[in-house]
């Protein structure tokens, strides 16, 4: 069994054909240089691109991308605590070659028994074109992303399929539920932050949300109409075009995937990734949107109605999400802006929608 490397650092051309060996997914290798990906790119992960040159007869992908814990330790002990590593890792090795939507081909994925540590060899989807959450996405790029979503969802939706999957866990799991310690500690920190851009009565909502998160996980993780969820679904794990093709949108980052409410998905995108203004402007016509994709996809027993209450569901709990990971560190400038953004979007949706008014549901 080949080593796993805990930082990008300590991925060395002993390892690298240690694994080609291994797997045969790519020949033997000569030699290779690493180049590390943008600021305030990977959050729960470092990244970086693999340039690789083969030996004399070998051949294999010029470049792979690849993908270790963070070396912040409050962000890697999130990951590793709320399984983010271990479920990125279950997803590329059960999931990832039989589904309908774009995903990068894993070359090899790899953890510690209890996440620690983690590395994935993926392809890279050469020419990809990254939206920039800091400033957006267009009306357009949001569409694209959530017919992919919908398609994922629509796939698993109310599927056995999902029971089988005993790495992919609902919503109450026990480390989610253990939570709302988290999100309590937080709460006060993320008051002071944001309390100049929040409500009073909002931060109110938060703050009881917060303490009543357990209550909440499972009154969703008991609903019908449940599905498989990226649940981290933000402008820039969505990747256009390039070599998967010039009208093909890619999906990247699995390490928070779970079973859960598909509107879940929409609310992030639309609460974390698009600009307030053209979310308020837009945002009805964006869910209708996928609702619709879900019906022509042959989702049934399911309406509009319930659609729009998920999607308020899902900006209340997200609220106490924001709180719990309201310590990550960003690494650098443009880090800790799209963190800033990550955090306070999504309440300020969660305020537009009134969602205070459903903590009377499950509490």
């Amino acid at each position: 069994m080949a080593r796993i490397p805990s930082q990008i650092a300590d991925i060395d051309l002993a390892w690298l054909n240690d694994i080609a060996d291994a797997t045969g997914n790519f020949g033997s290798i000569e030699s290779f240089r690493v180049e590390r990906l943008g600021q305030g790119v990977g959050i729960l992960g470092e990244l970086a691109r693999l340039h690789l040159e083969y030996s004399s007869g070998s051949t294999g992908p010029a470049t792979l991308i690849a993908k270790c814990q963070s070396p912040a330790p409050e962000n890697q002990f999130l990951g590793q605590a709320m399984g983010f590593y271990l479920r990125e890792v279950n997803f590329y090795r059960t999931v990832a070659t039989a589904l309908d939507i774009r995903v990068p081909r894993p070359y090899h994925v790899d953890a510690g028994d209890d996440g620690l540590p983690f590395v994935l060899l993926i392809e890279e989807i050469v020419d990809a074109r990254c939206p920039d959450q800091i400033s957006g996405i267009t009306l357009d790029e949001t569409r694209r992303i959530l017919d992919t979503v919908a398609t994922l969802h629509a796939r698993f939706w109310d599927s056995p399929d999902l029971d089988a999957m005993t790495w992919l866990p609902p919503m109450n799991n026990p480390l989610y539920k253990a939570g709302r310690d988290m999100a309590l500690a937080r709460f006060p920190s993320f008051k002071e932050k944001f309390g100049d851009r929040v409500a009073p009565a909002m931060m109110d909502v938060i703050e009881r949300a917060c303490d009543e998160y357990p209550a909440l996980l499972d009154h969703v993780a008991a609903l019908d109409h449940l599905t498989f969820t990226h649940t981290d679904c933000r402008a820039e794990n969505y990747l256009f075009g390039g070599s998967a093709g010039a009208d093909t949108v890619t999906m990247i980052d699995f390490q928070l995937c779970t079973r859960h409410m598909g509107p879940w998905d929409v609310a992030n995108l639309l609460g974390g990734s698009l600009a307030p203004d053209i979310r308020k402007a837009h945002e009805m016509d964006l869910l209708r949107g996928y609702f619709d994709r879900l019906v022509a996809l042959g989702v049934k027993g399911y309406t509009m109605e319930r659609c729009y209450l998920d999607y308020r569901r899902s900006l209340l709990q997200m609220c106490t999400a924001q709180v719990i990971t309201s310590d990550l560190q960003g690494g650098n400038e443009r880090g800790e802006v799209l963190l800033e953004n990550l955090h306070l979007r999504p309440v300020l949706a969660a305020t537009d929608h009134s969602v205070g008014d459903l903590l009377d549901e499950f509490c």
